[in-house]
């Protein structure tokens, strides 16, 4: 079955930097040809000239202009498996810049299409996008027990889609891109991860954000604020959790020396709820007092999920983060459907209250059974740095889905197996945003509008980015490689990036 075009939460990326003039076409849109991958059998493609394309909406990857471009849709399949993947590949006219750019997708969705696709052409790149034969519309009931498009999901299409795009630019410029960039946040960042680690010569800069490695246990870590809401009583409201969260910044606001309303290191924030206990907020036009055990709640939200006997199995959100998508009902939707569907295997379970002893058994279960492929987060880069590939991740300290503290764990391992963060910082390189959510949002600075800049520089003039300038909310900051920190200069305005230093 072909699947309609569709939108998910994932990010693209762009760099109107070119290599020299804009590279001309030298095949017409319509005799293209499209030799599949190995393993892959080609059922359907055509190219077909469009003109005017644009997409209407906001895009995190810059701005969206009007492209025309030789669209080369594909569809592929496997073996016997009947999947049917969708491949999408634009080919600007004109003002082709010589690169290739892949993106990825958000949640159970493989790719943003459009979303992303039209900003990265209005940039100049050739790009692609792929929906790895399943929904969306982020549905996983009907592919959660197929081995071909699980596979097709965690690791397969978005190579395939790498292999496909560098060669129909090759076809259609006469020449193959000269470098090329991955892109994505999310889900889309778990994919370019899994790009260098799987598949180390397909990319020559990934741009990870918020990366969605560590699946196996963040998936299930995820569930824990709902599972902490359940246990002893009635659950805590958004309200009371949020004010126990202002609190914590107030507290901790000044560490960095100025009160601007953010945390810039979280890890130095040592408050303690219980600090707060008996303290009356107004709650939809009510006063209530935050109790003792709305206190425990917030706590063990933060800390993280642990075991019966208080052993840590893995990260929780850190102050100011907004609890609102994880510990309210229903939950975060992912984590509900990778216990439902994967764990399980039972779709229409309802797994909306799980209790602290069934949730560490499927967080085993999870790691034991689904960590080996889904987890992406090998800490080898060693070929992907050999064939020297750089790879840039920022991660917001707000983030309230996935724990920035995951993504910190992985760059220490990658350290240690690296031989210590000097040679690391060769290849890989962590920003930390203070009040950053995730992909986005948050109080804080926002992400950049162009995201490959830093990376294409890295890559292709070998300026490494000790920081990344975000801006937003009325304020800017110049984001700080972890693992140094912004700390106020003492002077000048607090919203401004000038004022802030990196320590």
């Amino acid at each position: 079955m072909l699947l309609p075009l569709g939108a998910s939460l994932a990010l693209g990326s762009l760099a109107q930097t070119c290599l020299g003039s804009s590279i001309p076409r030298t095949t017409p849109c319509s005799s293209l040809t499209v030799t599949p991958p190995e393993g892959a059998t080609l059922i359907n493609a055509t190219a077909t000239e469009r003109y005017n394309v644009t997409y209407d909406g906001p895009t995190y990857n810059g701005v969206a202009r009007s492209i025309d471009i030789c669209d080369v849709e594909v569809f592929l399949t496997h073996g016997d498996a009947g999947d049917a993947v969708r491949f999408s590949i634009y080919l600007p006219l004109t003002g082709w810049n010589g690169r290739w750019q892949g993106t990825g997708g958000g949640g159970f969705a493989a790719g943003g299409f459009d979303f992303e696709l039209v900003p990265a052409v209005s940039s100049g790149y050739s790009a692609g996008a792929t929906d790895a034969g399943v929904p969306l519309d982020g549905n996983t009931d009907v592919w959660y027990n197929s081995t071909q498009l699980v596979d097709n999901f965690v690791y397969l299409s978005f190579h395939e889609m790498a292999v496909l795009g560098k060669d129909l630019s090759e076809k259609f410029y006469g020449k193959r891109p000269e470098y090329s960039y991955w892109f994505g946040c999310s889900t889309g960042g778990r994919q370019g991860m899994s790009e260098a680690q799987r598949y180390p010569e397909d990319y020559d800069g990934i741009f990870a954000g918020a990366p969605a490695i560590n699946w196996d246990k963040l998936a299930m870590a995820d569930y824990w604020p709902l599972t902490a809401q359940d246990e002893g009583g009635d659950p805590v409201s958004i309200c009371k959790l949020g004010a126990i969260g202002n609190a914590s910044i107030d507290a901790c606001d000044l560490l960095d020396g100025a009160a601007d309303g953010l945390i810039s290191n979280p890890l130095k924030c040592h408050f303690d709820a219980k600090s707060v206990v008996g303290t009356e907020v107004q709650c939809d036009g009510s006063t209530t007092t935050i109790t003792e055990r709305d206190a425990i709640v917030w706590t063990k939200i933060r800390d993280g999920f642990k075991d019966e006997n208080g052993d840590f199995l893995w990260y929780g959100l850190q102050p100011g983060a907004n609890y609102q998508v994880q510990a309210i009902q229903p939950g975060f939707l992912v984590s509900i459907q990778w216990i439902r569907d994967f764990l399980l295997q039972n779709p229409s379970l309802d797994v909306s209250h799980v209790n602290q002893t069934e949730l560490v058994g499927l967080f085993h279960q999870s790691v034991s059974d689904f960590g080996g492929l889904w987890g992406t987060d090998n800490p080898d880069l060693s070929a992907f740095s050999a064939r020297g590939g750089k790879i840039l991740t920022w991660h917001g300290w707000a983030d309230d889905i996935i724990s920035p503290l995951g993504t910190l764990d992985y760059w220490q391992r990658v350290v240690d197996l690296a031989g210590g963060q000097e040679k690391t910082d060769d290849f890989y390189r962590v920003f930390m945003a203070p009040g950053l959510g995730h992909c986005g949002n948050g109080p804080g600075p926002q992400i950049p509008t162009d995201n490959l800049a830093p990376l294409v520089e890295w890559v292709e003039k070998g300026k490494a980015p000790e920081s990344i300038f975000f801006s937003g909310n009325g304020q800017s900051r110049n984001i700080c490689k972890f693992p140094k920190e912004l700390q106020y200069s003492g002077s000048g305005n607090v919203s401004d990036a000038g004022s802030w230093e990196c320590v």
